[in-house]
């Protein structure tokens, strides 16, 4: 039975309330930051002035950027949707045995953070790579067969961790398929393809649009895979080397520039979904499938399922592996075999290598519990009371969506370098405040979407009969609504809590001597030579996502079992 508002509440005394403290945060954390980068970009002393967006827009440097940004955010978005596509409906319909295991696995690549996947990449497809060496030997080849670098390593890269938003949305979206109209157009003779297009495709649209949306602005705002493999230039990268050179006039350009073209395709995404959407049923139905389980298509998608299980578990497999080797085996040889828990012991026992790891456990903590007392409450607003001030709140709680996670970090940078009354007369670049609420700040849409779908799974009536019975808001909130909802209020926290313990692009930009996170500090001991420590690093931080994707299963099965 839906929980969905049938009826507008009039705004309480306490609604209102709420609607203040949040104007306060939104404007404060959200808005201005991003107003202070509009005018940090315009701006020259105390004149109005676009000679910025000029040089930008005058060298073909920086437009050879924009491009690159648009196209590798494009081709991801295809890449990932037909591949994310094609695993759901594949999971839907002709999966067999083992289709839980398989499920989990596709899922992997969602656990493990961006930074710690290119490294393993790089060390399985670099010049040096596991991979690439054992190729050049078996071929007995004088050269690397191939470079791992460019924009095909990076598409390559993205593609692995981004197909998981239009494989799970998808999965879930066929769910609730009208399998009705798949059995009857099978009565009529219908074939596959034709029942595909014109059942199964318009069903999933929907799904497929949101995917989208998220898929084209991670890869046009990806910075780890370009960052760390090189050889093509995007916006992101750029925006962070102007910061390093302190060209924070360039950096805002760059972010309005990334800002623009993210929220350029969002819009355009949105008319597609509005013309092109179609109903769902509003309960799961037993499913029919339209699709031969032991016909020659079954049989292409097993391999391609099988070659992408490989591809899944090969940088996990690498990672492990190698950080129990040591250092100079791992750079020394093909297939390092000096094993050693000398890694492991040295980010245990010396405080100043646990440290990044502390720091970003406790920033990440810092983001969910921060994150959840901000949607709950919006989320229950949101549902419960169709007012334009519930609509314009959510509009600002769901807007760091449109906005890229370097955008993000040069917004709080232009906000708050200087006191800032909305940190009541505190500057908070260089502190440790800084990055968690940057990760709570692009926690925000994600976290509100799943809370909007826990309380619209509590029917209106149990609150009324709460009412009823004497009992206040507050009581009702904490009695009815709460209990009610943990479960899926907790499985989007745990999620969070995985998506920024190994967050790269804003920790490149606010990290300090006081909140320096793990991210970091892998790069940092890769680059110092360290590399045992960096992938021991890397394999801590995957145990910890798997132990929260275990708590997601089974607090959140509709979505994730």
């Amino acid at each position: 039975m839906s929980g969905r508002a049938t009826s507008r509440k009039k705004p309480t005394p306490p609604v209102w309330a709420w609607y203040a403290v949040m104007a306060f945060f939104t404007v404060g954390y959200i808005v201005s930051p991003f107003l202070y980068t509009v005018g940090q970009a315009v701006h020259a002393g105390e004149s109005l002035t676009f000679d910025v967006f000029g040089q930008f827009f005058t060298n073909d440097n920086h437009l050879a950027v924009a491009r690159n940004t648009f196209v590798l955010g494009f081709s991801t978005t295809v890449v990932c949707g037909t591949l994310g596509t094609v695993l759901a409906l594949y999971m839907t319909f002709l999966a067999g045995r083992c289709k839980k295991v398989l499920h989990v696995l596709l899922l992997s690549p969602m656990m493990i953070p961006g930074v710690i996947t290119v490294l393993a990449f790089i060390e399985l497809y670099g010049e040096s790579g596991l991979v690439t060496k054992t190729l050049q030997t078996v071929l007995g080849l004088s050269e690397v067969p191939f470079r791992f670098e460019g924009f095909g390593a990076i598409l390559f890269v993205i593609a692995y961790t981004q197909y998981v938003f239009f494989y799970l949305n998808v999965y879930v979206s066929l769910k609730y398929l009208d399998y009705a109209q798949i059995e009857a157009a099978r009565s009529l003779g219908a074939s596959p393809t034709r029942i595909f297009r014109t059942i199964i495709l318009p069903a999933i649209t929907p799904a497929l649009v949101t995917s989208a949306i998220i898929t084209f602005a991670s890869g046009a705002s990806a910075f780890s895979a370009p960052n760390l493999i090189g050889g093509f230039k995007v916006l992101s990268t750029q925006i962070v080397r102007s910061k390093a050179n302190y060209n924070m006039d360039m950096a805002s350009v760059q972010a309005v520039v990334l800002f623009g073209i993210c929220v350029s395709m969002l819009v355009a995404l949105r008319c597609i979904g509005s013309r092109l959407g179609a109903a769902q049923t509003d309960r799961l139905a037993a499913q029919v499938t339209p699709f031969s389980t032991r016909g020659p298509l079954a049989r292409v998608c097993r391999i391609a399922v099988g070659v992408q299980i490989v591809l899944i578990m090969l940088p996990i497999i690498a990672i492990v592996y190698l950080s129990f080797n040591e250092t100079g085996a791992i750079m020394q040889q093909v297939f390092p075999h000096r094993f050693t828990l000398e890694n492991y012991a040295t980010i245990f026992q010396k405080p100043r290598v646990l440290q990044p790891l502390i720091n970003s456990l406790r920033m990440a903590g810092i983001a969910v519990a921060a994150g959840l007392a901000i949607t709950v409450p919006s989320a229950y607003v949101a549902v419960r009371y169709r007012t334009q001030a519930s609509g314009v709140l959510r509009f600002l709680l769901t807007l760091p969506a449109a906005m890229p996670a370097s955008l993000i970090a040069v917004n709080l940078i232009n906000a708050f370098n200087q006191p800032n009354v909305f940190a009541f007369n505190q500057a908070l670049v260089g502190g440790f405040s800084i990055l968690p609420i940057a990760y709570t700040v692009i926690a925000l849409p994600m976290l509100l979407s799943s809370n909007e779908l826990a309380i619209q799974g509590v029917h209106e009536s149990l609150e009324e009969a709460s009412a009823s019975l004497g009992a206040g808001m507050a009581h009702t909130f904490a009695r009815i609504i709460l209990p009610n909802t943990v479960p899926g209020i907790m499985a989007g926290g745990v999620l969070i809590l995985i998506r920024t313990m190994g967050e790269y692009t804003m920790s490149a930009l606010l990290y300090g001597v006081y909140n320096r996170p793990i991210s970091i500090s892998i790069i940092t001991a890769m680059q110092e030579y360290q590399t045992g420590i960096s992938l021991a690093y890397g394999v801590i931080v995957i145990a910890v996502c798997y132990l929260a994707l275990a708590v997601i299963f089974r607090l959140d099965k509709e979505r994730f079992a």
